[in-house]
């Protein structure tokens, strides 16, 4: 989002200047991230006149100290809590055919309660901080170092709780964003005060969706519609960009930050991708923009955003792809998963207009939102789409041409229904899009990775992602249900066939890592051997094998996990009478 170059923010020890960066750049810990998710635990004057007392040579045992005195526990100020209305036995569960699939899902069904949190700041001193923005209601988190309640991850959380009829906490968490959307005309990356100059994929309008179509709460709509209006026009704003091509000017979306600092929570590795270059300080706040931008996309980082995509990863595999980073072209790139999002937003709040009995009032904003769609629809066809190849591909703005790389981010508008319909009932051709899905499984044992370039960056290869199997998914089961009503040619098992392969691929790899983990199914269903822990649930898994956590980026990989339990609920609800227990459980 175009905010300008620094952050928004009133407690400038969790976004910039010296105190911040004499911390993060000692490298007291590990993680960035940890220190800028402390509370303090004296007053904010007290803290700033003691940092700034702090001599500029301070040696690390002196910062150490320093923080020890003025700064309590990361994440304190959230507790866990148990889950309302919580019911052990949800009515999923009764359709899975394999008892150890079913006990599987009844052991990630009861995970929620492990991930949810409330603010509880009555530990804090008057005049204390924290970096955590208030919500007023509870909400599951992702997990691991992400203690935050975060927003495209909570898109496909909420999938899971859906499934698990947890619809009051699935309510919160969408009031949450909601009350965000509020404060601040859209929703941050996640709730911190260091995220709030920028977004992440804007996806609240379709939990909304989902949320309603599983429980026809018309007061949430009524109450969310012109609220989710004010998110759309928030991203129509800052973030539509106009492209000529063939003497037609077509208007897109790209993912747009104005950043010319480290981004607290990831302060040290940004310090090193940029400062340790002979970078001017134009290209220096180009390239620190570029490096937001790509973590609104959520997916921070890939390829997909460098201009030189093919720089051999580092051999030390702990170390993050510096040379990349250093290419990063990201605000030049008009990505398929925003545009699809976005064409799908415009789509669903120009139906939920009418669910409200709302027309006439909103009579001309639905028709600006049809025609906006209209526009970025025949935009994507234009400038996205690859007839050749029969997928979609990012734009490149520096070049003016399609992107050379293949990503799953290319199944984003078959999830979206963003095709227009002659291409829709031409069911040949859609299966002809998935050849390369098709073609991933015959070649790797996990699900498909995000990329096949192997660059080191966790959004590429080897890594497969939940939220990309979620759309692949969603795509397929589109393509097999036909999106018009007059589609005669749409109704091909061949979609079936192929979403039944990748769900299945899904939920082995999680449950095969969860089983080598410790994880356990009691023993009338299985003989156990050293399972003497729970078992770990991953936020990405390799393709090269099944039931192996992903790896590369900026951090460890990490467990919980929200949206990996979303996204296998969701599956499981949808094939639970079809999915078989995986080798790695058959063989022991």
């Amino acid at each position: 989002m175009s905010f300008g170059a620094q952050l928004n923010c009133d407690i400038p020890i969790y976004c910039s200047g010296p105190i911040l960066e004499q911390i993060q750049l000692a490298r007291l810990f590990n993680d960035s991230k940890t220190f800028v998710d402390m509370p303090t635990q004296k007053p904010l004057n007290e803290v700033l006149e003691a940092g700034n007392k702090l001599p500029q040579n301070a040696s690390k045992s002196t910062l150490q100290d320093f923080v020890n005195t003025y700064f309590s526990k990361e994440g304190q100020e959230l507790i866990q809590i148990e889950l309302p209305n919580f019911n052990p036995s949800p009515s999923f569960l009764e359709k899975i055919k394999e008892p150890i699939i079913r006990e599987f899902a009844k052991q990630v069904h009861n995970y929620w309660s492990n991930l949810t949190r409330k603010v509880d700041q009555s530990f804090m001193c008057s005049g204390c901080v924290s970096s955590f923005i208030p919500v007023n209601r509870s909400f599951v988190i992702p997990g691991g170092r992400f203690r935050e309640i975060y927003y495209w991850d909570s898109y496909f959380v909420i999938e899971g709780l859906l499934v698990s009829e947890l619809y009051e906490i699935a309510k919160n968490m969408i009031e949450n964003f909601l009350d965000l959307v509020e404060i601040y005309g859209f929703v941050p990356n996640g709730s911190r005060i260091y995220y709030l100059n920028r977004s992440q994929p804007p996806l609240l309008t379709q939990m909304v969706k989902i949320y309603y179509e599983a429980t026809n709460d018309t007061s949430l709509l009524r109450k969310a519609f012109p609220t989710l209006l004010k998110e759309y026009n928030f991203w129509y704003k800052n973030n539509t960009i106009s492209v000529h091509k063939n003497d037609k000017t077509y208007y897109l979306s790209h993912y747009d930050v104005y950043n010319f600092y480290p981004r607290p929570e990831s302060y040290y590795e940004d310090y090193i991708t940029v400062e340790l270059d002979s970078f001017n300080l134009t290209v220096k706040h180009e390239l620190y923009s570029d490096i937001a931008t790509a973590a609104e996309s959520g997916w921070d980082f890939s390829s997909r955003w460098a201009r030189n995509p093919y720089i051999k990863p580092p051999t030390n595999s702990s170390t993050n792809n510096f040379e990349i980073l250093r290419t990063l072209n990201t605000r030049a790139v008009v990505p398929i998963e925003l545009n699809s999002i976005l064409y799908m937003n415009e789509i669903t709040l120009s139906e939920f207009a009418k669910q409200i009995d709302d027309w006439k009032t909103v009579n001309e904003t639905v028709k600006r939102l049809k025609k906006s769609a209209e526009e970025r629809l025949e935009g994507m066809i234009e400038l996205l789409w690859d007839n050749h190849t029969a997928t979609f591909r990012d734009y490149n703005l520096t070049s003016n041409t399609q992107s050379k790389i293949f990503s799953l981010a290319a199944y984003f508008p078959f999830w979206a229904r963003a095709l227009p319909e002659e291409m829709l009932t031409d069911s040949k051709n859609n299966y002809k899009s998935f050849s390369n899905v098709s073609y991933l499984l015959s070649k790797y044992k996990g699900c498909p990775p995000a990329t096949e370039i192997n660059s080191g960056l966790q959004w590429d290869f080897p890594n497969s992602w939940p939220p990309l199997t979620y759309a692949i998914i969603k795509g397929l089961l589109n393509s097999y249900h036909g999106y018009y009503s007059n589609s005669q040619n749409i109704e091909d098992s061949k979609f079936l066939d192929l979403a039944l392969n990748i769900s299945q691929r899904y939920v082995s790899s999680v449950l095969c890592a969860w089983y080598s983990t410790g994880g356990s199914i009691p023993e009338l269903l299985i003989k156990l051997q050293n399972t003497t822990d729970v078992g770990h649930i991953f936020e990405k898994y390799s393709a090269l094998d099944t039931g192996v956590p992903g790896n590369g980026g900026e951090y460890q990989v990490q467990d919980g996990f929200g949206w990996t339990n979303g996204v296998l609920l969701w599956i499981i609800s949808n094939f639970g009478d079809k999915l078989e227990v995986p080798e790695c459980i058959n063989n022991q």
